[in-house]
Formats: C-alpha cells, structure tokens, sequence
C-alpha cells in the first residue's frame, strides 16, 4: 500500500536559499521523499493591516523539488584505491547539466537537489564538485563555498594517491577549493579557453595520454616507438623523419599515440620537451619539428634531487617568460615524476602550497604525484618559494641605480681610519655577496630532506593499464629483488668521526706531537699524586681509552641489459650522501683533579682504597672534523 521512499544519509544542505541543494540518499528520491526545508511562510501582517484585510492564510505551499545526480553519468576512472576528486571534464559536463535543470521553465519556482549515494566517497566527490562550481564558475570566494559543507556530518572521506601502497597523505575538499581558486586567481586555469572535446580525446590512452596543465605545461606519458637512440641528420633514418605536420599525419610508421602527440605539439607552439624515464622513443622525433628534448631521468617512484628541481625550474622559467613557448614534461605515465617537477615549478613560480598544487594538477590530471613524492613536494615547499624571493630580489637590486654618498655619510667614512684588504677577499664579490644566490649555490645532489621523514618507494606505479604488471600488482606488490647473502641490512645513519682530546698541527711532526703531550702530561700532576692514598697505594693516572668502530654499508643493483626500461623497478630505501666507509675513533677521558671542597663532599673509599667513581661526565675537547 505504501511506497518504500528514500530515506537521506546525512544532511540536505542549502547552497542557495529555496533553490539550490545538495544531499545524499541511499535510494534513489521522488516526489515522496520527504524535503527536511519548510515551506515559504507568508509575511507577518502589522496590527493596522491585520485589521483592514482580516485573517491571511499562515503558509503557501512550494512545489515538490527536482531531483538530479551524476554518479552514474560522470564516472571516476580509478587507477587502484583513489577515486577523486573529479577532473575539470566532470565539471565542464556537470556545469551544463546543472544549467539545463535550473534553466528549464518548468524548474522557475521548484528547489533543485543535487544529490550523491550515501557513501562517504560519493559524497565527498558530489561535495567538492560542487563546492569548485562555485568558485570556478561563479566566482564565489573559496569561504562562502565552503561554508555549507564544512561541517557536514558524517564528514566527506579525503581524497588519496593512485599509488598501490597504502595511503599516508591525503587531500581534503578545502585543499581542491583553495588549488582550483588559485589556479584562477593566477590566471592558469580557466574555462574560457578549455576545450572539452580535446581534453576527453587525448586524455585517452590510445590517443596520446597528455593533458595541459596549465597554458604553459603538458603532461604526458612516454610514447614507445622504435628506435629509440638518437638519429644523426648524416644518417639515413633522418630522410625518413616527419619535418613538418603534415608529414606526420601522413606518416604510416607511427602509432596513432605517437601521431597525435607530435602533431598537437607543433600546432600547440610547444618548445621543450623533458624527459624523465629511460629511452622508449627516439628524441630526433621531437628535434626534427624544431622542438627540443632534453633528458632529465631518475628513478621511477622516486623524489628528485635538489639540483635537479634548480635546473629545471630555470629552463623552465626562461622558455616560458623568454621565449614564450610552452614546456611538455613525461616520465613513464606522466603521473609521479612529471608532477614532481611540474609542482615544484608552479609552487616556485605562484606560491601555491603543497597540497593546493598537489590537488590543482589531479584535477587537471587525475593521479599526478604519488606516494612519498606527496611528503617530498610537502617539505620542500619552502625551499621553492625561497627560491623565486631570491631571483626576484637578485633582479631588483641589479636594476637599482647607485647612489651618490650623502655630506654626512662621507664624514662617517673619512672618520673610520685606515682601511685594510680583508683575507682571502674576492675580487668578483657580487651587491649579494652575503647571501648564497640560487646560481652560485652548489646545491646538494639529496633530495632536500632527510631521508627518514620520507615513506619508501612505492612497490609500482600507477598506470592507466594494468597489463604492464599482470597479476602480481593486481593481488599484492612485486617481490623485492633479495641479495645473494643473507646480510640483514644496516642502514647507514651513522658516519665515521674521530674524536681527539687535542689536535695535532700540520706542521707538527707525530714525534714533537708526542713529546709535547708527554711534557704536557707531567707539567700537569696532580698536586696530591705525591701523597700516599690509604693501604699505601700511589695516586697513579689512570687512562682510559675507547675504540669505536662504525661500518656503513651501500646497496648496489645490477638491472639486467635486456629490459627497455627502468620504470617498474623496486629500490630500497636510499639515504641521501651515503658512501661505504670505514674507521677507528679513539676518545680518551681526561684526568680526575682532586680538591680540598671535593675530597671534604666525596666519602668516601671503598676497603680497597679505589674511590668511587662519579656520575659527571669529563669534557672531551674539540673533536677532529668529519672527512
């Protein structure tokens, strides 16, 4: 007799007073689900219009309202166990959909509910579309947008990486609101100039796999042709190269894939393309159209190095300001690495932190930077906008003009005395001399943070395909190459120091060093080491020494020549800076001088005469410097 109605997960939250809605179900609503908002009261009458007009009814009724949903329309295409958020395609076709409903006539005066499945995913993605709508389309500052769903309860699941290992950084709705509102306020990121049709198309994996990030970065995985080494113009294989794009689209040799990412590069006046994963294709592909490549490889799921970050936002910052040409950046899938390198740019360039550029560049391309690389881009933030300050002040004081010395201030210098060349004094010293410019830094080859605060490598990389790995990274992560002996491994975080009581001059030979500490030692004497000590025991120096010896071990791998690429590789662990060494370090305790005030305190002796020892720990002097 009675209909089963949808019951609502949650709260139905009011975007927009009597018109717009969002909620969550765990069926499908009708016209019979009950709508939690009253109906529009009438205004309360004043006494003297009371009486004129009589009684007025208490309440109009509104209309049943309108119900709409994209989770069976707008489908996240998950890589293992991420689902979102949404890319910029979702919200394109989601903005459409919402203005048709609010458009339609027969919508004027009913409320509309935008409404998601009552698990914590689908509400989290309905939520953070919704939430980006407004701040992307209508201009809503990033508060007034998260004001309604800020305290949703339950509360939305955060979002995670597409990595196969277990989830130790995530992103929240408020992260992808405040990337979204960045991007927009920076002027990268637009629906203007966004092309729907393009992005659905080469975002597919066969047919290109590459995204624009922002007007001056694409993303892309690697394309696989061969040969993949470097074609000589006095080769014959260069006759046979596409020159321009026609010939590429005529070209019968290359896969589809391959065709239309050097066809969309040529029109797309990209002028740089960087590569970060082993050799699948030939870069005389790229050069033959004019536009250069140039190889910047490390380790599939791994961070890279500082000097590695330097040079490449430099390159990067002088093709896009200088040149004004656009910058196509790959590894493997270009997902983790790309977005390394690509996040580092953007956090160096606009400011963005960490976990705003993490989840703006997802939502350009969905499963960019993965696993530790998250704590990598989250602790070296800093350092990145550090940089751009450097850049910008070192270009501000190079445009200042010299000053001319006030009347007072050369008084001040006539007054100082004479004046003297200080030592080791560089004739090259810069107006920033006391500060280590970005170009003269010699920046470590470690990875900008200590190699503890970040989690290991991840056991695989996502990839849009799960046939690269077959079953094995389907039902559990690839086993790790193990070593020929059983050693247990020790990780090096020790390194080797020697620790002397006195240091020996350059000049000093070791038989001057050892006559000096020997005269040293009897200059020194106890004044009581003279008087005899209870049961006749002389007062004699007692020396003790301790040797420590400290091994540091490192892993070497050996791949195997035939494999094409290095991208699915386990490594262990590395510590950055860690080299096989091995030493001796002597520490040697010095003296204990008896006084007055300290033999009248101490008690005490044992029966056989041998004073107790004390707690206080003797000073060890300088030690020798680390080599």
């Amino acid at each position: 007799m009675s209909q089963k109605t949808a019951t609502s997960y949650g709260q139905v939250i009011e975007y927009i007073q009597d018109r717009l809605y969002l909620a969550s179900y765990t069926h499908p609503p009708d016209a019979h689900t009950p709508f939690p908002y009253p109906s529009k009261q009438a205004k309360t009458p004043s006494k003297r219009s009371a009486r004129q007009q009589g009684p007025v009814a208490s309440a109009t009724k509104l209309k049943a309202p309108v119900y709409f949903s994209i989770d069976r329309s707008l489908l996240y295409n998950a890589f293992h166990a991420d689902f979102g958020p949404l890319h910029i395609g979702h919200l394109y076709r989601f903005a459409v959909q919402l203005h048709d409903v609010l458009g339609d006539p027969a919508n004027a005066d009913r409320g509309v509910v935008f409404w998601s499945n009552a698990d914590s995913r689908s509400r989290a993605n309905a939520a953070c579309l919704l939430a980006c709508y407004m701040v992307l389309i209508q201009s809503w500052p990033p508060h007034l947008a998260l004001a309604p769903i800020a305290q949703m309860d339950p509360p939305c699941m955060p979002f995670r990486d597409a990595g196969y290992s277990q989830a130790d950084y995530v992103l929240n709705i408020q992260d992808v609101v405040y990337g979204v509102w960045k991007a927009k306020e920076e002027g990268i990121c637009s629906l203007k100039s966004f092309s729907l049709e393009e992005y659905e198309k080469f975002e597919r994996v066969d047919m290109g796999d590459f995204n624009w990030l922002t007007p001056d970065f694409l993303a892309f995985a690697s394309p696989q042709h061969a040969p993949t080494h470097v074609i000589s113009p006095t080769s014959p294989l260069w006759e046979k190269l596409p020159k321009t794009v026609s010939e590429v689209v005529r070209s019968k040799e290359l896969p589809t894939p391959f065709k239309n990412v050097l066809a969309h590069f040529s029109t797309k006046n990209i002028g740089l393309v960087v590569r970060l994963n082993s050799e699948l294709y030939s870069p005389s592909y790229f050069t033959a159209l004019g536009i250069q490549h140039l190889d910047m490889i490390f380790d599939d799921g791994t961070c890279p190095p500082l000097h590695l970050v330097r040079t490449f936002v430099n390159l990067a910052h002088e093709m896009i300001s200088v040149r004004n040409k656009g910058i196509a950046v790959h590894c493997k899938a270009g997902l983790g690495r790309t977005g390394c390198l690509i996040g580092a740019y953007l956090i160096y360039r606009h400011g963005f932190t960490a976990n705003e550029i993490i989840a703006f560049m997802r939502f350009m391309r969905p499963g960019m930077v993965v696993g530790p690389q998250q704590h990598w881009l989250h602790l070296n933030q800093g350092t990145f906008r550090e940089w751009w300050f450097e850049d910008s002040i070192k270009d501000k004081l190079a445009a200042l003009q010299p000053s001319t010395p006030t009347r007072g201030h050369k008084q001040r210098l006539a007054s100082n005395g004479q004046t003297f060349t200080p030592p080791n004094g560089s004739q090259r010293r810069a107006a920033l001399g006391e500060i280590t410019t970005n170009g003269e830094r010699a920046v470590s080859a470690s990875l900008g943070v200590n190699d503890e605060n970040l989690p290991a490598p991840t056991p695989g990389q996502p990839r849009k395909t799960s046939k690269i790995y077959g079953a094995a990274s389907r039902h559990g992560s690839p086993q790790r190459s193990q070593p020929q002996d059983q050693e247990p491994y020790v990780r090096p975080d020790t390194e080797i120091m020697a620790v002397q009581r006195a240091g020996q001059g350059e000049s000093e030979s070791e038989e001057e060093y050892q006559l000096r500490m020997l005269a040293k030692r009897a200059a020194s004497r106890s004044p009581n080491s003279k008087s005899p000590t209870s049961h006749g025991t002389g007062s004699k120096r007692r020396a003790v020494s301790c040797t420590t010896t400290t091994t540091t071990m490192q892993t070497t791998q050996e791949w195997v020549g035939g494999e094409s690429d290095i991208e699915n590789r386990v490594n262990r662990p590395k510590t950055p800076g860690s080299s096989s060494k091995s030493g001796n370090g002597s520490l040697s305790l010095g003296k204990v001088r008896s006084s007055p005030t300290r033999r009248s305190t101490e008690s005490k002796t044992t029966i056989s005469g041998v004073r107790k020892t004390s707690g206080r720990v003797g000073s060890m002097g300088s030690g020798s410097k680390v080599r």
